[in-house]
Formats: structure tokens, sequence, C-alpha cells
């Protein structure tokens, strides 16, 4: 066998016909048996390359052994056999010749259809400056930023991403890198074949609940809503290093509203279909009250701002209107002992007009035995909550802060389980009101 070792061979044809095999035969094994291929992306593109080298240890090894008879190489042919250019005479040059016009003639054809049904995506990663589209397995395509991406939980990159029926992507990129003062977070809208439509950056200026905030903000939650000319993306943005969150809605040209501004940072966006239209629900923080809320907004018109009490009330640069109802969930006993300083929407499931609201009542930590942390609220299709319960791991840490004196009674005596829990809800009618959910009951956790 020759020297390969450094040779390097370009893209999936030329790696298939190194290894005599066809190019979804070399993919295959790459997915499969880990052919030693190596992934290199661009702004205009995402290519192979393959070092000869690695290629023979790979078919000498195990892995290599077992691709089948029928698309391995042959045991007989050299390394010297599969990169030596062939020896033709007259009568195969002029068949090769009409061979490659018919191949061309299929590769072109090929091409078109290519180009008219292009490859559905079906998710979306995000490494290094780069977002990668991904169908079958593979990458079809990628966007290079020119700058580096945060690093996110796979359940994070979903909040981020929405893939439309007419296969168009639109992205919240998770970026933040500083430009001249402002954020570099926006949203993109791709099209099925990779192309930028249009980006919408983030230069809001607000004042509400006594700070200045903007244009620096991060884009957390994305959401799609309704078709055709009708469809719109509602995300949440936060002020960076302040308070203040709005919830921006941007039709398919890119033309961005403000919808509702909230004291608070809001990461958490559901639709909801009940009674009279469709409405957005946006779980977060309401920074006045350190509490979790819950903001319905009306889809058909801005909703204004969240209901703060004196001078944070004043609200400058605002969207008119007022949000159809709005929510706060008190903070428990864990949570008011280990910290932080406020609960917050940790989800938001809606399921037959019926909604569930998970609150945040703890951080986790293991070291110290605590974790799995929650409230799960129900409230009803008429958007009065019903009832709340606590997770098992919720009472173990209270039974655990009890013993060490830090909550200052048992848990059979807590007033948690035995009293009724308030949670408070505001609409334009009625203003504010309490809401008494009743006990949770003495019936302690296993």
């Amino acid at each position: 066998m020759s020297d390969t070792s450094g040779r390097k061979l370009a893209g999936w044809k030329e790696i298939a016909n190194y290894l005599n095999t066809s190019v979804r035969t070399a993919q295959r094994w790459e997915q499969e048996l880990g052919l030693p291929v190596h992934h290199v992306g661009s702004s205009k593109g995402y290519s192979v390359l393959a070092d000869m080298g690695e290629l023979e240890v790979w078919l000498k090894g195990p892995k290599g052994s077992t691709v089948s008879s029928d698309d391995r190489p042959s045991p007989t042919m050299s390394t010297e056999s599969r990169t030596r250019t062939p020896t033709w005479g007259p009568p195969k040059l002029l068949a090769t010749a009409a061979i490659a016009v018919v191949a061309a003639g299929s590769v072109l054809a090929m091409l078109r259809l290519a180009a008219a049904h292009p490859a559905k995506v079906s998710s979306v990663t995000f490494s290094g400056q780069q977002m990668l589209a991904w169908s079958n397995g593979k990458v079809v395509w990628s966007y290079d930023f020119g700058q580096p991406t945060r690093s996110l939980l796979p359940e994070q990159v979903e909040r981020k991403v929405q893939i439309l029926p007419s296969g168009q992507i639109i992205v919240a990129a998770p970026l933040l890198q500083l430009e001249a003062g402002t954020s570099t977070d926006a949203i993109y809208c791709f099209s099925a074949r990779g192309k930028v439509l249009w980006r919408q950056p983030f230069a809001d200026r607000v004042h509400f609940g006594g700070e200045e905030c903007g244009p620096i903000w991060e884009a957390h939650d994305l959401i799609v809503t309704g078709s055709g000319k009708n469809t719109f993306a509602w995300c949440t943005i936060c002020s960076y290093l302040k308070s203040v969150a709005i919830v921006v809605r941007v039709d398919l040209n890119g033309t961005t509203a403000k919808w509702f501004v909230n004291y608070g940072h809001l990461g958490q966006l559901k639709e909801l279909r009940v009674g009279g239209g469709p409405y957005i629900l946006v779980g977060g923080i309401n920074n006045e009250t350190n509490n979790a809320t819950l903001a319905v907004l009306d889809e058909t018109r801005p909703a204004g701002h969240s209901p703060q009490t004196g001078a944070l009330a004043e609200c400058e640069c605002c969207p008119e209107g007022q949000p159809y109802h709005y929510f706060l969930f008190p903070r428990s006993e864990v949570i008011r002992v280990t910290g932080p300083p406020y609960n917050g929407v940790k989800e938001i499931v809606v399921a037959n007009g019926q909604i569930q609201v998970m609150t945040m009542e703890g951080v986790d930590d293991p070291s110290r035995g605590l974790w799995g942390l929650w409230a799960l609220y129900d409230i009803s299709e008429a958007l009065v909550p019903q009832s709340v319960f606590f997770s098992d791991f919720y009472w173990f840490a209270h039974e655990k802060l009890s013993a060490e004196g830090k909550i200052k009674h048992s848990l059979t005596a807590c007033p948690e389980r035995l009293k009724p829990i308030t949670v408070r809800k505001w609409s334009a009618d009625e203003g504010w009101k309490n809401i008494m959910l009743p006990p949770i009951g003495p019936k302690l956790p296993k």
C-alpha cells in the first residue's frame, strides 16, 4: 500500500469513488459505522473532507470489516488501483463519452428536481458561528452568523425555532454580541433552501417600572400562530441587565410590532383558543411582587403593559391597550428559605382549553438534597384558577428544612397543605381580586 497519510479527498463524490462505492452508501457508513469524514461548514454550504490514511485504517478496522460484501471495496483492490487513472483506448473513449452525455443529462435533471423540491428541514442546531439545518440525519444547508452562538440545551433550541408548512424557517437567533451598544439577537426568516428572506433586530426603547431599557435585548421564546397571510411569529425579548420584557409580533414580511410590555422577564409562550378567539399566554416574573406571572393577551389587538402600582405603572413607548387577564402566583415557603427571591413560570401546558402553569419553587441543588421543586396550577377554560399541587420532592425539601429549623413548623402542620392558597387575578373590568384555591389536604407524600 502506498503512503496515503495526509492526502485529502474533498466532497462525498471523491470519498465514494475512492472507496469504490456510492455516495449514499458512504454517507450511510458515516452514520452507522463511523466512517472518518470531517464536516467543514461555511456561509455558502456544508462540505466534507476525508484523509486517505484515515480511510485505510478504518477499512482494516472492526467497523470497516462489517460493511456488506455488496458495497464494500474489493479485497483484491489496492490503494494504488483505487487512485490510479485508468488507460482508455479509442473505443472505450467513445463509449465513455456517450455515457457521460447521458449521465450529465441525468445529473442536470436531478439538480432541477432538487431545486424544485428542496429537502424538508426537520430540525435546526447551532454550532460555533453556524446554524445547521438537518434533514434525514444530514445537514442540507448552513448559515454563518459571523459571530458565536450561545450554548443551548436541546429544549432551548426548540423554543427558538419554528419550521412552517411552506418550508420557511423562523429563528430567534441566540447571539447577543454587542455592536455599538446594540444587541445582535434578532429574528431571521430563511427560505427552504437557506436563503435569508429577512432579518429583524430589536432596537426598541421603553421606560417602564422606573427603568430605562433597550436597545440591548435577548430573545427567549418563539412561537408561530395562524396560517397563510395571517401567520405571525411571537417572541419574548428581555432587556439585558434590566427588568423589562416585551412580547413582539412579527408578520411574514418581517414587520414587527410591540404587543405587550412586562415589568419582569418573560420566557414561556403558548397559544390558547377558547370562546371568543385566540389568545397568547405568556409566563414569567413580576418584579414588583417577585411572583410568578401569567399574562393572557388578545391576539387581535396590542395589550399595553402589566398592571403595576404607583410610579411603576408609568410606561413610555409602550403599546396601547390592556392585557385580557393577568395572574400572580405566590412564592412558596421553600423558595422563601432557599432562594432565589422570586418564583417564576417554568412551563405552560394547554390541552382542550385547560391550562396548567408550572412555577419554579426553588433552584436544583443536589448537594443539599434539593431538586424537582415546583408547583402546578390548574386553570379552567373560563380562565379561573381551580387548584394547585406541589411535587413530592418539594415536600421532601420542606421536611428537610423543617428538621434543620429553617422552616418553623412541621410538614404535618404546614399552612400550604391545610389552608387555602391565594392567587391574584387582574382584569380590565374588575381590577385586582383574590382567588382562594382549596387546601391541598393533610395527606403526606410516601
